[in-house]
């Protein structure tokens, strides 16, 4: 998970820029990969395969996240 309040105030920033400009097919590609990880992840049967599907979708839900409470975070700076 992604620790907002420990990032650099210009990160917070450039998030909050990328929820505030739209970047509706940006987040759409992002669903998309958590969507095929998370298939992937259903048929995968080698635990080395299941490790790093299971990391990159969080890695990605992680960002979306990000994204997604960057406001409360750059309104308390």
């Amino acid at each position: 998970m992604i620790d907002l309040n420990s990032i650099d105030a210009q990160h917070v920033k450039a998030l909050l820029r990328l929820k505030e400009q739209g970047s509706d097919k940006l987040f759409e590609f992002f669903r998309s990969e958590i969507d095929r990880g998370t298939q992937k992840l259903v048929k995968a049967t080698d635990m080395v395969e299941i490790h790093r599907m299971q990391g990159r979708v969080e890695a990605y839900e992680d960002l979306l996240r990000a994204i997604e409470e960057s406001p409360k975070v750059a309104n308390r700076s």
